[in-house]
């Protein structure tokens, strides 16, 4: 029995359904009110004040959700040795706004994903949805797992040779609280999304996009590692290898996770099209008996039926 959101059917195969195109622009539409509605709320929640009284008199009281997290941000991530100074008048009430959209659209990612998960639906066969959601499901873990190593390794590591720098120059580390939050939430995403791309690589794999050949052997891939480590010391705000090799090390290990199960794809790739283009073997035509109709074998005289000679 097959489930119908509006005209769109679900459940059947792509060719039995034929949606007119007003009919997918309204579908788009609908879809997009839901994730527009719920970013609304998930972006709102991190300015609920985290005591009561903050509702009664928010002039002494209010502190919202989003300076608790960001109180901790800097305690996690900033020296003891820095200090964090508002260069401008609106630079705390920027990060305030960058910050909460960034918790709202980490909030409501699953209905984000679901709301296009749910729209492409209908135009993928069942062995399809199985891979997306497969695929949807080591995104999520591998961009966790980003933000895991940019939280505990890469930011904290960062800052604190960038704060040796400016001292061992003479300075005093004075750092804008707009720029220390930039780059924060920069190197989170950043780190995230960088170790999702095996993923992708996976599913070009998949769809027969990229061929395997083009990412595999080890002198590729050691020139690929080399320059990627290049790129990485480059565009990090640390001028040391030492984050680029840290971000760098746990990515190569996922990668070679991935080009695994990638071979495997091409393996079963591979037998497929040879099933599909084998030469089927010509089976030995069979004759049959002038006597009794039976069945007679090509390689003797003698029906397998009477026995009599045709001969």
């Amino acid at each position: 029995m097959t489930k119908k959101r509006g005209s769109t059917e679900i459940g059947t195969s792509p060719e039995e359904k034929v949606m007119p195109f007003w009919a997918h622009v309204s579908e788009l539409a609908s879809r997009l009110k839901v994730v527009i509605v719920a970013l609304l709320i998930t972006c709102s929640v991190t300015w609920l004040p985290m005591d009561s009284r903050g509702l009664l008199d928010p002039i002494r009281h209010y502190q919202p959700i989003m300076s608790v997290i960001m109180q901790r941000i800097r305690h996690d991530f900033l020296p003891s040795e820095a200090t964090l100074i508002a260069g401008g008048l609106v630079d705390t009430i920027f990060v305030y706004m960058y910050l909460s959209v960034l918790i709202g659209v980490v909030l409501a990612y699953p209905i984000i994903a679901y709301e296009v998960y749910a729209y492409i639906r209908p135009a993928l066969y069942p062995h399809e949805r199985k891979h997306v959601s497969g695929y949807m499901t080591a995104f999520v873990g591998l961009f966790v797992f980003g933000l895991v190593m940019a939280y505990f390794l890469i930011i904290p590591i960062t800052f604190r040779i960038l704060v040796w720098f400016i001292e061992s120059g003479g300075a005093v580390p004075l750092i804008n609280i707009k720029d220390f939050y930039n780059w924060t939430l920069t190197l989170l995403l950043a780190s995230g999304l960088f170790y999702t791309i095996p993923v992708f690589v996976v599913m070009l794999v998949q769809f027969r996009i990229l061929p395997l050949g083009s990412i595999s052997g080890w002198k590729r891939k050691i020139t690929a590692y080399a320059l990627l480590l290049i790129v990485l010391t480059i565009i990090t705000p640390d001028p040391t290898p030492i984050t680029a090799s840290i971000i760098l090390v746990p990515f190569i290990l996922v990668f070679e996770a991935s080009l695994l199960v990638a071979k495997r794809i091409d393996k079963g790739h591979k037998e497929e099209t040879s099933q599909t283009y084998a030469v089927p073997v010509a089976q030995p035509a069979t004759s049959k008996c002038r006597f009794c109709g039976g069945s007679m074998s090509p390689q003797s005289p003698f029906c397998t039926v009477c026995g009599k000679s045709q001969v």
